[in-house]
């Protein structure tokens, strides 16, 4: 995992998207003690311990309710935001139904302006893709943070990331395996956004 993150660090990648648990934390912490530029953001963990301290302990930057508690829309992803709030860190959701997800937000949340979203070229995972299209593009004092933006590797890094750099979308997440997989969609992806 470490060389995983020095890969991409080596070619720009400043920061990890991380859910906490086992070796991606232990390494993202050594990339935040060797670098200091890096920057972690994070979701909660989908358990009964949404693990919202070991996030703060990290020094995540901004913090998601996991898709599992936001697409609920209910009082528990209210409390999460508000301990996430309280911590000090800049509350985010995470969502797997985005487009239902981020009108309630927009209407009941009103401090929220992070958002982790499928977003890609294929419309993988994001409903009605025009609608989540217009939903980002039309709120442009929120920041969008893509995930899935390969499709689950259905998409080549340059089409997906030329699609990506036609929409407000700030940021994206990049599942990686390998040092190569990591310095070229790094590469790519900053090359668009």
């Amino acid at each position: 995992m470490l060389e995983i993150l020095e890969a991409s660090y080596e070619v720009g990648g400043r920061g990890i998207q991380l859910i906490p648990g086992g070796k991606i934390t232990n390494a993202a912490k050594i990339m935040v003690e060797t670098h200091s530029d890096f920057v972690i953001t994070g979701s909660t963990f989908p358990g009964p311990d949404p693990l919202i301290k070991e996030l703060a302990e990290l020094g995540a930057k901004i913090v998601f309710a996991h898709g599992m508690v936001a697409d609920k829309k209910d009082e528990k992803l209210e409390k999460f935001i508000a301990e996430i709030e309280s911590m000090g860190i800049i509350p985010g959701i995470a969502a797997h139904n985005p487009v239902s997800t981020l009108e309630y937000a927009f209407e009941n949340l009103p401090n929220v302006k992070a958002f982790l979203i499928p977003f890609n070229a294929r419309g993988y995972l994001m409903g009605n893709q025009k609608e989540l299209e217009n939903q980002v593009n039309n709120h442009k004092d929120h920041h969008f943070i893509g995930m899935k933006t390969l499709a689950a590797g259905k998409l080549n890094p340059k089409k997906a990331y030329e699609y990506i750099s036609k929409h407000n979308i700030c940021c994206t997440t990049i599942g990686m395996v390998s040092v190569d997989e990591a310095r070229e969609s790094t590469e790519l992806a900053l090359k668009y956004l």
